[in-house]
């Protein structure tokens, strides 16, 4: 028992329960994995309001769909002078969801590729979600999501597959006013009818909900796709991937994950055209989507030298084959890295209070 999460850095766990807690197990024990990255920094301003939205929306998720869900939060790069995340929010127990959080201290922060002094990497984080997740699913998401009505019946009806990525549509984040449907805007402490009536996307058949077939993705553009509803392009496809992508654990470990280098933004666009034209994996993309978005001011947009550079990538070189952009083998996931040394931290707990 944890008796104050003020004090989470000075927990000791042994060799053994580390590796335990960390393990991914031989096969899943979970249905779905939830994989967010973030740290304690009031990113973009009110990070509190809307992380604690998002834990609430995935425990509601797990409490409607009666499915068992993992919520995998990758702590990145801590900030020495505020609370953690255990410390800083809250977490209901459910018989149906469980909570882990893997923490990347500084000392292995500092010796990770960097561009622009970026205090975070979201996708090599996402990489090690993927690594160590439980579920037999994971969808790596963002801390500024609420799950909507269509995922919980997709959820509830098990219509995912293996060897499949599933996208969605999502409305461009730089709308702040006249919002659509999947951008919200939810007031200081929501209830949980609030919240999940927040992102409803529609009406549903609950228990049969259908999938779309996949789609033939492309980096021509659209005046020279001749037939839309079976073929789209890439950047409309991906576009905003990076709040939902979803698939089997182990299709993820195909194209290994998003391409480390050290920086924000494009990867979630680039594994995609890995995924489908390199590893020839289908694609399912979904419209209305799976999530909303909560409106907050794009300030990953200022830091310009934290953006990957892919100004030499011609996407139509990927698709015809020509060019290859994958991790190397044993090379992502924080693999190369003695992790247990460099402390690595790993908490599991079930959330509630105790009297």
């Amino acid at each position: 028992m944890i008796e104050n999460t003020a004090n989470i850095e000075q927990i000791q766990i042994s060799r053994d329960q580390w590796e335990s807690c960390l393990s991914p197990g031989i096969s899943p024990t979970e249905y779905l994995s939830i994989v967010i990255v973030t740290r304690v920094d009031n990113y973009a301003g009110g990070q509190h309001h809307r992380l604690q939205n998002f834990i609430d929306s995935a425990y509601i998720l797990a409490e409607k769909t009666r499915e068992r869900i993992e919520l995998l939060i990758i702590e990145w790069n801590p900030p020495h002078d505020k609370r953690r995340v255990i410390d800083a929010f809250r977490f209901r127990s459910s018989n149906f969801l469980k909570y882990r959080i893997i923490t990347i201290p500084n000392s292995l922060h500092t010796i990770i590729p960097n561009r622009g002094k970026s205090p975070l990497h979201e996708f090599e984080g996402k990489n090690v979600g993927i690594r160590f997740a439980r579920g037999e699913f994971v969808v790596c998401t963002n801390q500024d999501d609420i799950w909507s009505h269509n995922f919980h019946n997709a959820i509830k009806s098990r219509v995912f597959k293996k060897d499949i990525i599933y996208v969605q549509h999502q409305d461009h984040h730089n709308i702040h006013e006249n919002l659509p449907p999947s951008i919200v805007k939810l007031n200081p402490f929501p209830s949980d009818e609030i919240i999940y009536n927040s992102c409803a996307l529609g009406d549903q058949d609950w228990g049969n909900y259908q999938l779309p077939h996949p789609i033939q993705v492309t980096s021509r553009n659209n005046p020279e796709i001749k037939n839309r509803s079976t073929t789209m392009n890439i950047l409309e496809v991906a576009d905003q991937a990076g709040d939902f992508t979803m698939a089997h654990r182990d299709t993820w470990k195909i194209p290994r994950g998003y391409r480390e280098a050290g920086g924000v933004a494009w990867m979630d666009i680039e594994f995609i055209c890995t995924a489908t034209w390199t590893k020839q994996i289908p694609v399912v993309y979904v419209k209305p989507g799976f999530t909303c978005h909560q409106e907050h001011a794009n300030i990953w947009e200022s830091n310009k030298e934290a953006i990957n550079d892919n100004s030499a990538i011609d996407m139509s070189q990927i698709e015809r084959g020509e060019k290859v952009y994958m991790n190397k083998e044993g090379e992502w996931a924080l693999e190369n890295y003695d992790i247990y040394h460099h402390g690595l931290s790993c908490i599991e707990f079930q959330g509630g209070l105790v009297w």
